[in-house]
């Protein structure tokens, strides 16, 4: 039975190396990222001249994973629980990083900006943006930026999924304060941390998921904003139904997952994607990610989310330690340290 320690260390390297590949093959489709690599991406590579990770080297991630880590190191360092003020200190430190903000959503974008002015105390003049948060609905927020961080709060809480959950909503409120992206945020955390507890199977992580997004659908209506879009406790349903019916058939799930229910910058495909391919591959880390980095669209996001999720459990296989260094030195960081403190954080803010 692997240790804590040992689960957030294989969970922070699934999610690291899936967002790293998935930067090669974001935006593609599937029969496009075929085409252009020969096969599918099974390898941290560099990325090609052609998109938006163009030049940067093999094993860099993006905004996804590297928001999570710089909200952790701030997490760790106050030694408490998750806050909204933790969450607003960590966004503007990770937007003093461009290697990470190139990425940036754009959801995410504007409540940097926001926070920003607020702490310059600059007035905003920009007459779309102020009319814009002036809407009832703005459906264009309703992004996939609370999933990708959401997995860490996961590890914060292992086994305790509605604590998860509604530190998922507090920390995810920053920047995407909207029913679906919360309701889509609290799914990947109920999954991460379930996946978390000792003994966890696949399918404790895919009731979970279902369970996170209803719960924070729920909660959501109280204080967010409402947006229109697919239910995403709905669309995991459908997903996981998908999955299961072509389980272990990784190129007929992956291409039905992606035509169905998508897998793009909507937290209402890409989080129901995730849960999709974790009821295909039966759990298993590699093949769960890769079908992420080679599904197409948001392929960092999707598989970077399916890393935590997946890694979580730890089920006697993961990526090659060999990965650990290469993430580490590219990034400058340190996946071994950071576990290790997770692990500290675990047994001492309960």
């Amino acid at each position: 039975m692997p240790s804590v320690e040992e689960k957030i260390l294989n969970a922070l390297l699934a999610a690291a190396t899936g967002d790293a590949m998935g930067a090669v093959t974001e935006q593609r489709s599937t029969d496009h990222i075929i085409q252009r690599f020969n096969g599918y991406v099974t390898d941290l590579i560099p990325p090609p001249d052609d998109n938006l990770a163009h030049g940067n080297p093999a094993g860099l991630v993006t905004d996804d994973f590297s928001i999570a880590y710089y909200s952790a190191e701030d997490i760790l360092s106050a030694g408490s629980r998750p806050t909204k003020e933790l969450a607003e200190k960590s966004l503007i430190r990770w937007f003093g990083h461009p290697e990470y903000t190139r990425y940036i959503g754009p959801t995410t974008k504007k409540a940097i900006s926001a926070l920003m002015h607020e702490e310059k105390q600059v007035e905003r003049t920009n007459i779309l943006e102020i009319i814009e948060d002036q809407l009832l609905c703005n459906n264009s927020r309703a992004t996939n930026g609370a999933g990708m961080k959401a997995g860490i709060i996961g590890l914060l809480n292992p086994g305790n999924v509605d604590r998860a959950i509604d530190e998922a909503i507090i920390f995810c409120t920053p920047t995407h304060n909207n029913t679906i992206a919360l309701s889509a945020g609290c799914a990947i955390a109920a999954a991460t941390a379930a996946a978390m507890s000792p003994g966890a199977t696949y399918n404790d992580t895919i009731e979970a998921g279902i369970y996170g997004a209803a719960e924070g659908y729920r909660k959501a209506l109280t204080t967010a904003a409402p947006v229109a879009g697919g239910n995403v406790e709905k669309k995991i349903k459908l997903a996981v139904k998908i999955g299961a019916e072509y389980r272990n058939q990784f190129d007929k799930a992956m291409r039905a997952i992606s035509e169905i229910i998508g897998g793009g910058l909507f937290a209402y495909e890409a989080i129901p994607a995730v849960f999709g391919h974790i009821a295909a591959c039966e759990g298993r880390i590699k093949d769960s990610v890769l079908m992420g980095v080679n599904g197409g669209d948001d392929t960092d996001t999707v598989a970077c989310m399916t890393g935590y999720i997946t890694g979580a459990l730890s089920n006697s296989e993961n990526f090659p330690d060999c990965y650990i260094e290469k993430i580490d030195k590219v990034n400058n960081f340190n996946l071994r340290a950071m576990a290790e403190k997770i692990a500290n954080y675990i047994k001492e803010v309960e």
